[in-house]
C-alpha cells in the first residue's frame, strides 16, 4: 500500500485573485484535496459576474 506524503500549499488562483489551501501528494505531484472545492470557486465566479452585471443595470 503507498503511502502518502504530503505537501500543504496555499496557491492564487489566477481566474479569480482567491488563495487556495491544496494537499498535495510529494511523490507523484497530484493534488490530493483543495479548498475552496473547484466546484466552489466556479459559484463564486458566476456570483461574481452576476453581481457586476446587476451593478452596471442599476447604474444605467
Amino acid at each position: 500500500m503507498d503511502k502518502l506524503n504530503p505537501a500543504l500549499a496555499f496557491v492564487l488562483d489566477q481566474g479569480s485573485g482567491r488563495t487556495m489551501i491544496q494537499l498535495t501528494d510529494r511523490a507523484t505531484q497530484e493534488v490530493v484535496q483543495q479548498f475552496p472545492s473547484e466546484a466552489a470557486l466556479q459559484i463564486s465566479k458566476a456570483l461574481d459576474s452576476y453581481q457586476k452585471g446587476q451593478l452596471i443595470h442599476l447604474k444605467g
